[in-house]
């Protein structure tokens, strides 16, 4: 379990509300779509809560509403069910620190992706 959650938390999150638009099928296997807000953000993923039931390891698609860029995202948790909305932690298919468009992300979200010179270009 410890193994898991280090995986699962490769930089650090910022409880941050971005609309996303997510659609896929769902875990019986109806298309599916649904507009959410973010809770938390990383490089790797998110957090947010959907309506639609799904199931861990699923692959879903994200659209970030500010940019219209999309991702593949993989449904890594599922966890408390509230007013019928289950919080859904997700995956990124490949770690993406622009995805959410921040111009001053966290350190260990891939210094390289920076908008602000970091030390050495100072």
């Amino acid at each position: 379990m410890v193994k898991a959650d280090v995986l699962r938390k490769r930089t650090s999150r910022i409880h941050f509300a971005i609309p996303v638009f997510v659609y896929g099928h769902s875990a019986a296997g109806a298309p599916f779509k649904e507009i959410a807000t973010t809770q938390n953000i990383n490089a790797n993923g998110c957090l947010l809560e959907l309506e639609t039931p799904l199931v861990k390891d699923q692959t879903i698609l994200l659209t970030n509403m500010k940019s219209n860029e999309e991702i593949t995202c993989h449904v890594v948790t599922l966890g408390n069910v509230n007013e019928g909305k289950t919080q859904v932690g997700l995956s990124f298919a490949t770690p993406s620190p622009r995805f959410w468009g921040l111009a001053f992300p966290p350190e260990d979200w891939d210094p390289s992706t920076r908008k602000r010179p970091g030390p050495a270009n100072r």
